[in-house]
């Protein structure tokens, strides 16, 4: 039938000219295409978009209160203008990926507020990827620099601008909640900590040397009594000694002199280990007393016993220092593309997360942490910690 079907099409005509044909062909072509262009141009618009109730209810409702919605100058960037590419190629591709959000819909994937706001980061994420692929494209067509009168613009702006023009940085890198409302940044490192948790409870503390994966009391006996300080994620536990749920550790560092209570982690660089007690400094084992010889400051190598419990310690340091990159990413790339760690030396960090801080809403032992993880992958200590 197929063959038959196919051999009949190809035949050639003994009714019509050959011009006849290749006009009706063309006729017919010119139809289907406007058709195309007309079905095109139906849905690339911003009706069309929230004709579904999920961006109806959600996106929708978000971006009528922001300044591309609504401005002084009555100019308004519906859907297209920012999700869709101008050029045809690029935008026939956009059409083909958004058959997704037709599946999508048809399926209820994202049909109640509870499910919008389960996949407002995964969303989010994808479309913010894209943008960084294609150098903030469609932002572009509205705003560019080399069109920018920077003294014109709020202080903020004239600040930032000219550090991104100079870095040659995309729009999306700092504009990320400038039409919808930004997801609960989060959610990512939450889950690899709650991984973290699982893991260090399925190894059971059985390796020689642990990591804590949060700040944990460290004491002077075994039996627990008072505690003799803190030490922070990702230092070193040698194992000495097991007693049931608590193990005898020794971790080594350095003591800087007229700082007696801190262990650091490298002479020179205020990289926290412990944070430690009156009593416990006592039984600190220090070995003779060094010069830095960049700071003139007087370092001490040492080293400290004492008992913790097993609960929150695994045997690998990868997998914290991977849940440090994905905060320092969560926290800081939402008001501007974040430095790489070893942008900055390790005692840099301090003083750039502390400027920070009141813009992000992590905790402060979390605040420790990362910047602990900066440190350490800070030019000065190499560039990756070891």
């Amino acid at each position: 039938m197929f063959q038959r079907l196919w051999t009949f099409f190809w035949k050639p005509s003994t009714r019509w000219g050959t011009g006849i044909v290749a006009v009706c062909g063309a006729i017919i072509a010119l139809v289907l295409w406007a058709g195309f262009d007309k079905a095109l141009e139906h849905t690339n618009r911003t009706e069309f978009c929230v004709s579904c109730h999920e961006m109806n209810a959600n996106s929708y409702q978000e971006y009528q209160k922001t300044v591309h919605f609504r401005n002084p100058s009555g100019v308004r960037a519906g859907c297209p203008d920012c999700h869709v590419p101008k050029s045809f190629g690029p935008k026939l591709m956009a059409k083909f990926k958004a058959s997704r959000d037709v599946w999508g819909h048809l399926t209820g994937i994202i049909d109640t507020p509870e499910k919008y706001e389960d996949h407002r980061l995964e969303m989010a994420t994808r479309v913010w990827r894209y943008m960084e692929s294609t150098n903030s494209r469609e932002c572009r067509s509205c705003h560019d620099f080399p069109a920018m009168d920077v003294g014109k613009q709020r202080a903020e702006a004239q600040k930032m601008h000219p550090t991104a023009i100079k870095d040659n940085e995309t729009c999306i890198s700092c504009h990320k909640g400038i039409a919808h409302t930004l997801p609960d940044m989060s959610g990512s490192y939450k889950k690899m900590f709650e991984a973290l948790e699982k893991q260090a409870t399925a190894e059971g503390a059985k390796a020689d040397v642990l990591y804590p994966i949060k700040e944990i009391p460290i004491y002077a006996e075994k039996d627990m009594g008072k505690t003799g300080g803190t030490i922070l994620p990702a230092t070193a536990l040698k194992v000495l000694e097991r007693s049931g749920d608590v193990l005898k550790v020794s971790l080594s560092g350095w003591q800087q002199d007229g700082v007696n209570s801190a262990v650091y982690a490298r002479r020179g660089k205020r990289i926290f280990e412990a944070a430690l007690t009156s009593s416990m400094v006592e039984r600190l084992q220090a070995s003779e007393a060094e010069t830095d010889p960049e700071t003139d400051l007087v370092w001490r190598k040492v080293s400290l016993e004492g008992w913790v419990k097993k609960d929150a310690l695994v045997s690998k340091l990868q997998p914290i220092w991977d849940y440090g990159a994905e905060m320092y990413s969560a926290n800081c790339n939402t008001c501007h593309k974040s430095a790489a760690p070893d942008h900055n030396l390790a005692n840099q960090w301090n003083g750039v997360v502390e400027a920070m801080q009141r813009f992000v809403t992590i905790d402060k032992q979390q605040n420790r942490f990362m910047v602990k993880y900066l440190q350490m992958h800070a030019s000065d200590v190499g560039g990756a910690a070891h």
